[in-house]
């Protein structure tokens, strides 16, 4: 596995390889790598006979109040783990160097500002800003992000359909614990008796979904979800109902999604459900 850090380095390694080998996929992530990242790996091996990931914490998606700095960074770890992988080339770019002259993007302006986008103002306009550059650097042919950060999704592959961009976005099922705890780089910030808890999100969802297909009333069964998750010390900043395809509102249930965000002791979860 190569590992590149210089983007001139990048560029000259790309320029070889994509004369050697006929599909280059791209997993994007901010390192500190759990399943759920390989998982995206192993799922662009299927198609690519040469993957690529990219560690970068993007800067541009923080809150002046939010984890920036305190943020997982386990690069060493991070290696290792891919290096028992099919990745073929590790990208750790320089913050000022990647930023230099960087050109600004916006994300759709419906999508970036419902659920997370309520509340993280610029969030995804520095998603997609940062993605578009790892796009003009590697010319993927597929990129793989994971169906978790289903919101973010969205925006990129609206923002590659808006831009006209010549790249395939995959999107993976989540990687769940045993317990159906999504698998997320901020679950380490938990207590052992916080983790516990934190799986009462996503058996939320599942009840709200089998109260909604039982026919209950789907705002009923939404406000009772939240109830739950109150009544255990979350505090919820969403819990909703929208279409898998444009996360607009939606009463059609077989193109149903559930999201929600809630926090725990000042740590931010998300998970979604599909019907």
């Amino acid at each position: 596995m190569l590992t590149i850090s210089d983007i001139e380095e990048l560029k000259k390694s790309l320029s070889v390889k994509r004369k050697e080998f006929r599909h280059i996929s791209l997993v994007p992530t901010m390192g500190n790598l759990h399943d759920g990242h390989l998982k995206l790996v192993k799922e662009a091996s299927q198609i690519s006979d040469f993957v690529c990931v990219s560690v970068f914490v993007n800067p541009l998606q923080f809150g002046p109040e939010e984890d920036f700095s305190s943020y997982p960074r386990t690069l060493d770890e991070d290696i290792q783990k891919l290096e028992n992988t099919e990745c073929a080339l590790l990208f750790v770019p320089e913050p000022n160097e990647l930023l230099l002259d960087i050109k600004t993007h916006t994300a759709d302006p419906f999508l970036s500002s419902i659920l997370c986008g309520k509340t993280r103002k610029n969030h995804f306009d520095g998603v997609v800003t940062i993605v578009n550059k790892l796009f003009e650097l590697f010319d993927p042919d597929t990129t793989f992000f994971g169906e978790k950060d289903y919101q973010q999704l969205m925006i990129i592959k609206e923002f590659v359909s808006r831009q006209s961009l010549n790249v395939l976005v995959k999107g993976i099922p989540t990687e769940r614990e045993d317990s159906g705890l999504a698998k997320s780089s901020r679950n380490q910030y938990l207590k052992d008796d916080e983790k516990d808890k934190a799986t009462l999100i996503y058996k939320t969802l599942c009840q709200v979904k089998k109260s909604i297909t039982d026919s209950a009333s789907l705002d009923k069964a939404i406000n009772e979800g939240i109830e739950v998750l109150e009544e255990n010390s979350f505090k919820v900043d969403y819990l909703e109902a929208r279409s898998k395809e444009n996360l607009k509102r939606s009463n059609d249930l077989e193109m149903t999604i559930l999201l929600c965000a809630a926090t725990i002791n000042k740590v931010r979860l998300i998970d979604n459900l599909v019907f």
